[in-house]
């Protein structure tokens, strides 16, 4: 008697036709750090960010302050603590910059001028718009208080970026861009953050392509041309 052994090969449900494979997924390449903007560092600090040396506010800002917050800072966003507010620059008594953050993603800038002030808070960006930068705003009309010289209309600038005891300064300045003010804040993690604000003209301005705004160290630099990242 004879045996008979049937081998079965089972493969699968293939409708009559062989079912191409899928092809091997590559693995993924992280782009260079140099070709990519540096991000902040996560999770974001909590608390607030105070203000160093000279940026802290005193008594002779009493009158300033009262006067920048006399009118409500944007919905949603609160009135800091004397201790929490960034003094950038003081032009006066009465007018000046100023800025703060309640925690590592939430800033708020304001400027204060004769007869009127004006505030932007908001969150940082997910994505750094350059390497050690935070965050940047083309900048608000500062307003002159003569209706005849419509010229000596200047614009502000308002940048933060990641910060530290060097200062920041113009290097190839363009005609008619003015000083570079900073304030230094740190948060309780030891981060610190630096608040800069610059003006130039509104209109009449010459523009060097190759003008820039750079920290001491040169760590951390970006175009003085006024525009938005």
């Amino acid at each position: 008697m004879r045996t008979v052994v049937t081998l079965m090969v089972v493969a699968g449900c293939t409708s009559g036709t062989e079912q191409p494979r899928e092809p091997a997924k590559p693995s993924a390449v992280k782009p260079s750090a140099a070709t990519r903007p540096a991000a902040t560092p996560r999770p974001y600090d909590r608390l607030p960010a105070r203000p160093l040396g000279k940026a802290a506010a005193t008594g002779r800002d009493s009158v300033f302050l009262r006067k920048a917050f006399a009118s409500s800072v944007p919905a949603g966003y609160q009135v800091p603590p004397v201790d929490e507010v960034a003094v950038i620059h003081r032009l006066n008594a009465e007018t000046g910059e100023l800025a703060w953050m309640p925690d590592g993603r939430t800033f708020c800038y304001g400027m204060v001028r004769e007869g009127y002030s004006a505030f932007r808070c908001g969150r940082l960006p997910e994505e750094a718009p350059a390497p050690g930068l935070l965050f940047t705003h083309r900048g608000d009309s500062d307003r002159v208080t003569s209706e005849d010289d419509p010229d000596e209309v200047r614009n502000v600038s308002f940048v933060i970026a990641e910060g530290g005891p060097q200062r920041f300064d113009h290097v190839k300045r363009s005609k008619g861009m003015e000083v570079v003010h900073q304030a230094v804040a740190r948060f309780p993690s030891g981060r610190m953050v630096t608040f800069l604000t610059f003006d130039y003209p509104e209109r009449g301005w010459e523009l060097d392509p190759e003008a820039e705004i750079c920290r001491s160290d040169r760590a951390v630099c970006f175009p003085s041309e006024p525009v938005p990242y």
